[in-house]
């Protein structure tokens, strides 16, 4: 049980970083890293689209497992443990 929360956890957490990356793709319309830095001249991607720069810092921060997403098993299992 402990290892399908563990790996719905993190595949829901990648949705996010997909949804987030492809936003900023179909602004640019380009796959070009070069492209997309052009685009940005005049204002910062942060500026407008700051909501999803706040969903990509928490999944980014979700995916290196540290706290407090550090715990994919469930509390009753981790007291069973001891």
């Amino acid at each position: 049980m402990g290892s399908i929360r563990s790996a719905a956890q993190m595949v829901s957490y990648e949705i996010y970083l997909a949804v987030v990356l492809l936003t900023v793709l179909a602004c640019t319309g380009s796959l070009s890293i070069s492209r997309i830095v052009e685009f940005q001249e005049t204002i910062w991607f942060i500026v407008p689209f700051f909501p999803l720069f706040l969903i990509f810092l928490v999944s980014i921060l979700a995916e290196t497992n540290r706290p407090p997403f550090d715990l994919p098993e469930a509390e009753g299992e981790l007291v069973a443990r001891l």
